[in-house]
């Protein structure tokens, strides 16, 4: 029987708008068998959404989602079967969440300046125990009646070079992918097809990269092929996902992209292999 698999999940505990519980319940409600939860800079809702993956008969691979920066471009980077309780990740991930809060402060300062009075706290609670982001603040902006939607608040004020853009934190690339495999993870980079820089791909694999994400909600037949090529060239492990958000976050839904269950045990078999090389190191 084929199985459906999503390796590109958020939840509340970043910018998503489903709970990590929920999704594990939209999972199976999509007939998927495995998934990873994959939130910006946290792993707070892994625990929550594995033990609800358990309950209903669905595995849930601990996975985040690191920002990083290469040549002044944003450059996103998976991390898969990564250990939670590991004291760098911890750190970095604190940091990270730190720096996003700030981030979010000097934006709601830029828009209080130009008259949209939104207060900062009103976009903490949105965000809750959630990675505080630019969702949460546009969020905000359309409960308070600035703009109609959250496109709409990105294109006027929030998006890139836009009037209350603020540049966010970002790890080097070789810095995430050194933490992560730090926490025993693997080191994936996310969506290459929305970069336009496949020239930064030879420098991220000599910075110890795992894999890449061939299957993507934005990648059509053109890049799969590309990046399926790439995967082959560089010996990297291909992965993919829908990088769905929930409901109200783009047109991306749980298990619409199609991932072969091969995806999931090459990686699950490079996973083990280097649990077993730090055992044995």
């Amino acid at each position: 029987m084929e199985q459906h698999i999503d390796l590109h999940l958020h939840s509340t505990c970043s910018d998503g708008t489903f709970s990590p519980e929920e999704v594990a319940w939209r999972a199976i409600e999509e007939d998927l068998a495995v998934i990873s939860l994959t939130d910006h800079d946290s792993i707070e809702g892994v625990e929550a959404a594995q033990k609800e993956g358990e309950k209903l008969g669905l595995e849930v691979i601990p996975g985040t989602e690191l920002s990083t920066q290469a040549d002044g471009k944003d450059i996103h980077i998976l991390g898969y079967f990564i250990q939670g309780d590991h004291p760098g990740l911890i750190d970095c991930l604190d940091t990270c969440r730190d720096e996003r809060k700030n981030r979010a402060e000097r934006i709601v300062k830029k828009l209080n300046s130009m008259g949209l009075r939104i207060p900062f706290e009103q976009v903490l609670a949105k965000a809750g125990d959630g990675a505080i982001g630019r969702p949460h603040v546009a969020d905000v902006l359309v409960e308070e009646g600035f703009v109609f939607s959250a496109n709409e608040a990105f294109y006027k004020y929030l998006g890139y070079a836009k009037p209350a853009y603020e540049p966010k934190f970002t790890l080097d690339p070789a810095e995430a992918i050194q933490v992560i495999h730090s926490a025993g993870g693997l080191a994936c980079l996310a969506h290459p097809g929305l970069y336009g820089r496949d020239d930064l791909i030879p420098g991220l694999v000599e910075d110890g990269l795992d894999g890449i994400e061939v299957r993507h909600t934005k990648h059509g037949p053109a890049e799969i092929k590309r990046y399926t090529e790439v995967a082959e060239q560089f010996n990297l492990l291909p992965s993919g996902g829908s990088d769905c958000h929930g409901d109200g976050r783009g047109s991306s839904v749980i298990g619409t992209v199609d991932v072969p269950r091969s995806y999931v045990d090459g990686l699950s078999t490079r996973a083990q292999e280097m649990s077993s090389e730090v055992r044995g190191s």
